[in-house]
């Protein structure tokens, strides 16, 4: 843990120690207070240690509370809990640290550089990015970022799909577009392959399969890149599937395989033998060489993983996938224990559906809510900060509507408002000359002031948090409580004017403005790890 709940984590134990518990403490569950009435942080600590020490909990959450030797915090006994509250003149001393620090603050060594390859998008290079696809994007760069900031040696990569039988029948529409044909049945019929088709035959490109079908997709991903641009996303690779049996990884994976008896011949097919037994289980996610000869997809993968983890050496490989891939995951485990991958070093999470009552989604009808055209709709920052704030194992229906709602109940505009607000003040402030080098912040005592800096203070466990989970969407939470302090201490200044932020008191004026630019800073950094801008001038809040 880092912050503040490392050092009240300490002290309860230590305290828990001297009021006579020995050996293996059960968890103790300090977490944050849900209610602040009730502190900063609580621990059901009297009612986890009443069959230990065979007393009341109240009485030993009083006991612990007294024991408790702790600077930063002040301890208290509620029931069986023990809460703690973290103290006015070390709230003052983080403002002080937060705001000389920047948007730096929170940043740690956590990773200790551990490579870690994050691998998202990945969708087959045959037709546009459609909103579900978003998700996933969004995900895994937010989830990248924050991994960087926490001290992990992080690199994108988007697995380009360029010889499977999707990509097959990509060419053969791009081919039947360009002889002036319908595509074949099961193929892409959307207007961006007349398109290809029309490059293809101006380019000179020669009229088959193969030679179409690398062009296309060669078009295609030029486009990908310029979607995800737009969204501010970046990878450091773009890893065509053709490399894996170019540089004989893929025949290298089987042959490992075969020898160790993980491959079996069946009805003149070469199979993975651990996945066999799931029958319901697609045959392109099971075989490895068809009758044919042809490698699948799934033989490809193969050689992917040795790329990896062996090739290039990456610790770790996070892939982020569609929930419609879920049957997908064992096998791919299976894949890596056979290859002598620890499973637990590949690591695959799943984002569900996204909603939007606007078309449907199918990439070969040429029927589909694009990525792009969401974009341009609502702008790329709601777009990044609404797919963010929702767990990626729930559904989610996107609001166009509450998008481009100017007021609290549009989440990015408010948490951006809390920024551009705190910007304002600071650059209101700016022409003063009377105000002091050194901030007095002794002269921040209200509880509309002490309380920015209380949630502030949490920032480094939620990064933290978000890294050891991979749940980049607790960001976006704590951005929102924030914004919410930020506000409050905003409107106190709107009911009395002896609590604006930039009042005739040079010495005051200098400690709030300490106070927001701490809370700007940490705005900012939030704003970046989700890739969300933090503009310094905004319209103003509605109602």
């Amino acid at each position: 843990m880092t912050g503040p709940k490392a050092e009240v984590a300490a002290a309860l134990e230590a305290a828990i120690r001297r009021v006579g518990a020995d050996g293996e403490l059960p968890d103790l569950e300090l977490a944050r207070a849900r209610d602040a009435v009730h502190g900063d942080y609580a621990s059901p600590a009297g009612m986890k240690l009443a069959r230990i020490l065979r007393r009341r909990p109240d009485e030993i959450a009083g006991q612990v509370a007294g024991a408790v030797e702790l600077d930063i915090a002040q301890a208290e006994a509620v029931g069986g809990y023990v809460n703690f509250r973290l103290s006015p003149a070390w709230l003052r001393r983080l403002v002080r640290e937060v705001a000389g620090r920047g948007p730096e603050y929170g940043r740690s060594g956590l990773g200790k550089e551990e490579p870690v390859q994050v691998e998202f998008g990945s969708i087959n290079p045959t037709g546009p990015l459609h909103i579900g696809h978003g998700r996933g994007i969004v995900l895994g760069d937010s989830l990248a970022r924050t991994l960087e900031f926490t001290g992990h040696a992080v690199a994108r990569e988007y697995y380009v799909n360029d010889s499977n039988t999707q990509a097959k029948k990509f060419g053969e529409s791009i081919l039947a577009r360009y002889e002036g044909r319908e595509p074949p049945e099961g193929g892409y019929v959307g207007a961006y392959v007349e398109e290809i088709a029309l490059a293809a035959r101006q380019a000179g490109v020669e009229p088959n399969e193969e030679a179409l079908r690398k062009f296309g997709i060669a078009q295609m991903v030029e486009r990908l890149k310029a979607v995800v641009a737009r969204l501010d996303v970046r990878y450091d690779e773009w890893f065509w599937e053709s490399r894996v049996w170019e540089s004989g990884l893929g025949q290298e994976a089987i042959e490992r395989l075969r020898k160790a008896g993980y491959l079996v011949e069946k009805e003149g097919a070469l199979w993975f033998a651990p996945a066999l037994a799931d029958e319901n289980a697609p045959d392109e996610e099971r075989v490895v060489i068809r009758r044919t000869g042809e490698h699948t997809y799934f033989a490809s993968d193969l050689g992917y993983l040795l790329s990896r983890f062996e090739a290039r050496g990456f610790h770790r490989v996070i892939e982020v996938w569609g929930a419609d891939h879920h049957g997908y995951v064992p096998r791919m485990k299976a894949a890596a224990e056979a290859l002598g991958v620890e499973p637990e070093r590949l690591v695959i999470i799943l984002n569900q559906l996204v909603n939007l009552q606007e078309g449907k989604m199918s990439k070969r009808a040429g029927r589909l809510v694009t990525l792009e055209e969401l974009i341009d709709r609502v702008g790329s920052d709601a777009v990044r900060y609404f797919f963010i704030s929702r767990t990626p194992d729930t559904m989610m229906e996107f609001d166009l509507e509450l998008a481009t709602t100017q007021n609290k109940t549009n989440p990015v505009y408010y948490v951006q408002y809390a920024h551009a607000r705190l910007a304002g003040i600071e650059r209101f402030a700016s022409g003063r000359g009377d105000l002091p080098m050194e901030a007095d912040l002794e002269l921040l005592e209200h509880p509309w002031e002490l309380d920015v800096a209380r949630v502030i203070a949490h920032w480094p466990e939620v990064v933290e948090t978000a890294a050891l989970k991979l749940e980049p969407h607790r960001v976006p939470y704590f951005l929102y409580e924030l914004a919410d302090r930020v506000s409050d201490f905003y409107e106190a200044g709107n009911e009395r004017t002896e609590n604006r932020a930039v009042v005739d008191d040079p010495a005051l004026t200098r400690a709030r403005l300490e106070l927001c630019r701490a809370a700007r800073v940490t705005l900012e950094s939030g704003l970046n790890l989700i890739g969300v801008s933090a503009p310094d001038r905004m319209d103003k809040l509605e109602d």
